[in-house]
């Protein structure tokens, strides 16, 4: 069976408070007594030494000094000179016979040289018949003075005995106490957690409608704030993956479709190919011609979806480096003119050559030339104008290319940057046919680098803009 958090918390307290009371018993028992001591000794040190270098030590004054140490600290007071006469003494007893007693005497004598080097001397003598312990302290105050204070404790073990049947009373009670305040502290720890326990199991099961119900700003709030915030994620992140997934599918059918339409072709040619070569030279040349075609458009096609496949999974994978703009629009301007030659077109730029870009040079590059040769695709047959312009907009630069003639729906402006789009068919229809993932490697590039892209229709053409960050 297992224990609840509450019941070990409470079984954790109680066995502490117990090993504290019983270790506070243990100490009273064997160190209240020579602690006690050893503090009274101390304190006796203190008044003998506020005895010393006085004038006379058997005036009133003094006499009443040390009757008034009698009272205040239980502490009897003798001053004696070296043959051991009495100067004054707070007890009666010495004073009658003018001697100390024995065991006194003893102490001093034996303890006659160190007294002589301004020594303090101490002594505890127990009692067991009596029940009394007797604590003596000697020292030199003046010369041919000397101290000698006493204290006897007859009750001191009895203090102690009762010092520990209250600890185990007060034990007890404190136990009971800690039991329930110990209680009280696991169930707000214990609640708490149990309801974290509840939603961390609905999102397990990736039911993320509970949220947990933050009421401190301690660890648990912190715990709870987190465990919210992962749920958060988590629900965005696994709508996300199920939007790749359906997005994957269909891009999968679509790239299925396309590809079947040049296969079927390639089939159809190649079949009639069979038949003409021999008979009809003239016809089987321009059969192999279509099939090149054909297969041309399929290698660009497998070519395209492999450079989207790596951009989406290595987006972070950038090589960064510092570069004018003039560069960079230098080059696509060459590679332009060189492959559109032959076509009616006005290329126009527009861009300030001291701009400078941090950012991949050739995936920018590539994503660039992806839209003018969209441009070119979707453009006007006769007189088609395509402009490509640059100019930076705070911590972004951005790229805008203009083409005369095709207009996109706006229901569109946000599909057509998907794969195989409809609304990048329906612009094509009788046209020559790209690969379709153009617009999709350019977005890829532009995430890549942070930044953002649009489309939008002006005059009489299409404007894409894309804006990287650096």
């Amino acid at each position: 069976m297992k224990k609840s958090l509450g019941k070990k918390l409470c079984f954790v307290g109680g066995v502490l408070i117990s090993i504290f009371i019983l270790l506070n018993i243990i100490l009273t028992y064997f160190l209240m007594i020579p602690f006690s001591t050893y503090l009274n000794e101390k304190q006796m040190k203190k008044l003998v030494v506020s005895m010393t270098n006085r004038d006379d030590y058997s005036d009133e004054e003094f006499i009443e000094y040390i009757e008034q140490i009698g009272e205040d600290w239980n502490t009897q007071v003798t001053v004696v000179d070296e043959e051991k006469n009495i100067v004054c003494t707070t007890k009666v007893g010495d004073y009658r016979r003018n001697a100390l007693g024995a065991f006194t005497a003893d102490m001093f004598d034996s303890d006659f040289d160190k007294l002589q080097q301004g020594k303090a001397v101490t002594l505890t003598k127990s009692k067991e018949n009596t029940n009394r312990i007797d604590i003596k302290v000697i020292k030199k105050i003046a010369d041919n003075r000397y101290a000698i204070l006493s204290r006897s404790y007859r009750s001191l073990q009895n203090a102690t005995q009762a010092a520990i049947m209250f600890d185990i009373l007060g034990g007890i009670i404190l136990i009971l106490i800690g039991f329930f305040v110990v209680y009280c502290i696991s169930r707000k720890l214990v609640v708490p957690i149990r309801k974290m326990t509840v939603t961390a199991e609905h999102i397990s099961n990736l039911e993320f409608d509970t949220k947990v119900d933050i009421k401190s700003e301690d660890e648990l709030g912190q715990l709870g704030t987190s465990i919210n915030r992962m749920c958060r994620h988590l629900e965005i992140n696994l709508e996300q993956m199920q939007n790749d997934i359906e997005s994957r599918k269909r891009l999968v059918r679509n790239l299925s479709h396309e590809i079947k339409s040049p296969i079927a072709v390639i089939m159809g040619y190649a079949d009639r190919l069979k038949a003409v070569i021999s008979k009809n030279p003239e016809k089987a040349l321009q059969y192999c011609e279509i099939i090149s075609d054909e297969s041309t458009r399929v290698d660009m096609l497998v070519k395209e979806m492999l450079e989207l496949s790596r951009l989406e999974q290595q987006s972070d994978d950038l090589h960064p480096e510092s570069f004018m703009a003039g560069r960079l629009f230098h080059a696509i301007q060459k590679r332009f003119c060189e492959e559109n030659i032959e076509k009616n077109i006005r290329y126009m730029e527009e861009y300030n050559e001291e701009d400078k870009l941090q950012a991949d040079y050739l995936l920018l590059e590539r994503a660039i030339y992806n839209l003018l040769r969209n441009a070119v695709m979707h453009g006007e047959n006769n007189g088609m104008i395509i402009k490509v312009s640059g100019k930076r907009n705070g911590a972004y630069y951005e790229f805008r290319v203009y083409n005369s003639g095709s207009f996109i729906k706006e229901d569109d402006f946000t599909s057509i940057w998907e794969a195989f789009s409809k609304a990048d068919k329906v612009r094509t229809r009788g046209k020559r046919q790209g690969a379709g993932v153009g617009l999709s490697i350019v977005r890829e590039i532009v995430e890549a680098h942070d930044g953002y892209y649009s489309v939008q229709n002006i005059e009489d053409g299409v404007e894409f803009l894309i804006a990287v960050k650096g």
